[in-house]
């Protein structure tokens, strides 16, 4: 039986405690302090919960499953079971981040962090209206929550409510002008009247010595802005000193990267499918960010007999195991040598298959999914994947003006131009080799044909997936589904040939390359 108690004051001061010794690197001393109390009272189960946040931040995710554990052994608060939900997501675990889930969503305690963080899992597994639900009583809980806020901005825009989040926005950085996630939010949403306000604002702002994150966010909110006001040389600068900084923290290198493709190339010449009578017929839309992943999830989604199931990170994650790097050789060979992999890819149907109607396919966008081909199609022989390839220009720059979270390690090519365009070598290596060798299963759709030739191009594709063409496909930007992605203005429009061209605004900036 759940537990339905609020926190006493005494818990809440220790929690404010715990975070800010967490905050300010001080995990030994916050270590130090519970294990005390711990020892003073065995049984004290929220000691033991604040103990599983520091093994967390500290990088321990096995220890601190753990700890939550032996606090829902004590007492069976819905607060623990919420952050077993979350960590259960970022170590693959989904359905069992489902079920913790499923546990907690009718309880009756009322806390809006403890709300935030549900949303935060809901989100996490795909259901964005529910989560937008729950952002929205967390709200209601604390209206002046600068990150309640962003978060229920950003539930907002997912869902295409763009005015609603631009208004909690615009509020938010009047409050907390120093905020600025919010700022490049916002900057996304402008238009050229409120890029100006907007510009004068940040310049003003980025004069004080910021921290390597702000900085990244501010500038590259500035750029957005410059965009707006068609001003791309400035941009370019901002972009370039928004990306800057973070590139010399990620310490990216295209030699290995370029090496860990040519290593997958090598293993998949040699990889033969097992046997597999498997009918599971999942749909994956794979490519380098940026190249029209989104927009051939959309034009697939139309059909009636395909449900769109945004991007699962579960392939990646059931792969890498405990490994704690992605891309790296080590992976590869323990994947390609073991059995283990395509059973544990076994799981990812089961996910599928509590969020989709049996009677209904699946389509998954995750785009790095292009690196696992191989287990994909020796787990599911009748799975379809197509692989979206843009023009090398195009998806430079597109990549180059992109923000992405510097905690992706399958993001750290995007900080440089060089970089992007070796990658983009990378990826063009990559999806040909598995072209050629899966002739029933991958296809390459170029954007600029998509965005040309609709009509030919998406009947193509519902072809090569088995699906009945629909010239409705076509009308996807009339539908309220939720988007996660950078794309999620763009696909609130119809196809048009837009930005085919707009990596020529920085045609200055390509030369090197």
């Amino acid at each position: 039986m759940i537990i339905v108690m609020q926190l006493t004051s005494a818990q809440i001061q220790l929690q404010q405690q715990i975070n800010q010794a967490i905050s300010h690197g001080k995990l030994n001393d916050a270590h130090h302090l519970l294990v005390r109390n711990i020892k003073n009272v065995p049984n004290d189960h929220f000691s033991y919960f604040l103990l599983a946040q520091v093994n967390l931040a500290a990088g321990d995710k096995v220890k601190a499953q753990k700890l939550l554990e032996k606090s829902l052994s004590i007492s069976k608060h819905p607060l623990y079971i919420a952050h077993l939900a979350k960590l259960a997501t970022l170590t693959g675990q989904l359905i069992s981040a489902q079920t913790y889930i499923n546990q907690i969503l009718n309880n009756e305690f009322k806390d809006a962090a403890f709300f935030d963080l549900i949303a935060n899992v809901l989100t996490r597994l795909g259901h964005f209206q529910t989560a937008l639900n729950w952002q929205q009583k967390a709200f209601a809980l604390e209206p002046y929550n600068p990150q309640i806020t962003y978060n229920l901005a950003v539930g907002y825009k997912v869902m295409g409510e763009f005015e609603k989040a631009r208004d909690l926005l615009e509020h938010l950085i009047i409050k907390q002008p120093t905020y600025f996630q919010a700022h490049y939010s916002l900057a996304e949403l402008n238009n050229v009247t409120s890029a100006k306000v907007h510009l004068t604002q940040l310049l003003e702002l980025v004069k004080s010595n910021l921290s390597t994150q702000d900085n990244h966010y501010a500038q590259h909110a500035i750029a957005l802005n410059y965009e707006h006001l068609n001003e791309f040389k400035k941009a370019y600068k901002a972009f370039y000193a928004s990306k800057k900084t973070i590139n010399q923290v990620v310490k990216y290198s295209p030699q290995q990267h370029s090496q860990f493709c040519q290593h997958l190339i090598n293993l998949s010449q040699q990889f033969i499918r097992p046997a597999n009578n498997n009918n599971f017929a999942p749909i994956f839309i794979v490519g380098m960010p940026r190249s029209g992943t989104t927009l051939m999830e959309k034009i697939i989604n139309q059909s009636a007999t395909v449900q769109g199931i945004g991007e699962l990170n579960d392939i990646a994650q059931l792969c890498q195991g405990n490994n704690k790097q992605v891309l790296n050789n080590d992976v590869l060979n323990i994947a390609y040598q073991t059995k283990q992999s395509i059973e544990q890819l076994n799981h990812y149907q089961q996910r599928v298959e509590q969020l989709v109607p049996k009677k209904l396919r699946s389509c998954d966008k995750q785009p790095f999914n292009f690196y696992y081909i191989d287990f994909i199609l020796a787990t599911y022989p009748n799975a379809k994947i197509v692989c979206m390839q843009r023009e090398q220009h195009a998806s430079c720059i597109a990549n180059f003006r992109q923000l992405y979270n510097p905690a992706s390690a399958f993001h750290h090519y995007s900080y440089d131009l060089a970089n992007i365009n070796r990658f983009y070598q990378d990826y063009c290596l990559l999806i040909n080799h598995f072209a050629r060798k899966y002739k029933n299963n991958v296809m390459i759709m170029q954007y600029e044909e998509l965005v040309s030739e609709p009509i030919n191009s998406t009947q193509k594709v519902y072809d090569f997936c088995h699906l009945d063409w629909q010239v409705d496909c076509l009308d996807f930007y009339k539908q309220q589904t939720p988007s996660a992605t950078a794309s999620k203005v763009q696909v609130r429009q119809p196809l048009n040939c837009k930005t085919i061209n707009y990596w020529r605004h920085y045609e200055f900036a390509l030369s090197a390359l």
